[in-house]
């Protein structure tokens, strides 16, 4: 038990990491972290993945709200983006989270992985918008955030790995899209967070100690500790680091989101 703790705790330094440079939870760390340490740490085998989703989800609230605090304090956040994306994000978080204590995702997660190819290869390669289609349709991002909450919160992610691209379609400068990412981030799997905790596991009445609904809050607290401190971090390399390289840091980020997608499927 002591040593699967000091492993979230590393986990926790890579995916506050992650959060501060990118803008997401790092939940593509966490949640197959977790899939493998709750065995270990005496979780039935039945509920291992949605509570590792749903950990993951609890951690994410944690990491990118020292994330988001920290851009905020720079000033890159565009709350005008926060309020169009937002309500959406927020509802189909709910739908996601609730999905995910219900259906397998392996199919959905293997369509995520080629849309996620697809925007890497797109932020690595494809010139930027003209002027003329920078025009910003409402109706069209707020569809997107609410497609964004589902995938998301159905497998653990946070959601900043698909609000960066969607920003950037849209010619926000990485820099503000990052720190706009990390607020979304924050709301949607804070509300995910909460539906996993409510949904309650089935495990024939057998009582989990720190279990409440999906989350496990040993190893939740144990990955938050490590991942708050260097989230704060993470933000402070992201605003030294020139914007191209953080284009292709989270094209990579992306890819691997992917492979991890495509094999955990």
């Amino acid at each position: 038990m002591l040593l699967s703790l000091l492993i979230c705790l590393a986990g926790g330094v890579a995916a506050g990491l992650l959060s501060g440079m990118l803008g997401i939870g790092g939940g593509i760390l966490i949640v197959p972290l977790l899939i493998y340490l709750l065995p270990i740490m005496g979780l039935p085998v039945e509920i291992v993945v949605p509570t590792a989703i749903g950990t993951s989800l609890a951690t994410i609230m944690l990491t990118t709200l020292s994330s988001a605090r920290a851009h905020a304090k720079r000033g890159y956040v565009l709350w005008h983006w926060v309020k169009l994306i937002s309500p959406t994000l927020i509802l189909g978080g709910l739908v996601g989270a609730y999905l995910g204590t219900r259906l397998p995702p392996e199919l959905l997660q293997r369509i995520f992985a080629v849309m996620l190819i697809f925007l890497a290869v797109h932020m690595i390669w494809k010139h930027r918008p003209r002027s003329e289609d920078r025009t910003v349709n409402p109706v069209g991002v707020q569809f997107f955030g609410g497609a964004i909450g589902i995938i998301s919160a159905l497998v653990g992610i946070g959601g900043g790995a698909l609000v960066v691209p969607l920003l950037h379609f849209y010619q926000v400068a990485m820099r503000n899209a990052v720190a706009i990412a990390a607020v979304c981030s924050v709301l949607l799997s804070g509300f995910g967070m909460l539906t996993y905790m409510f949904a309650g596991p089935s495990i024939g009445g057998t009582a989990v100690s720190g279990l409440i609904g999906y989350v496990y809050v040993p190893a939740w607290l144990a990955v938050a500790a490590t991942s708050m401190i260097f989230a704060r971090v993470g933000a402070s390399i992201a605003h030294r680091l020139p914007v191209r390289y953080l284009q292709r840091g989270f094209a990579i980020l992306l890819i691997s989101v992917a492979i991890h997608l495509f094999v955990g499927g």
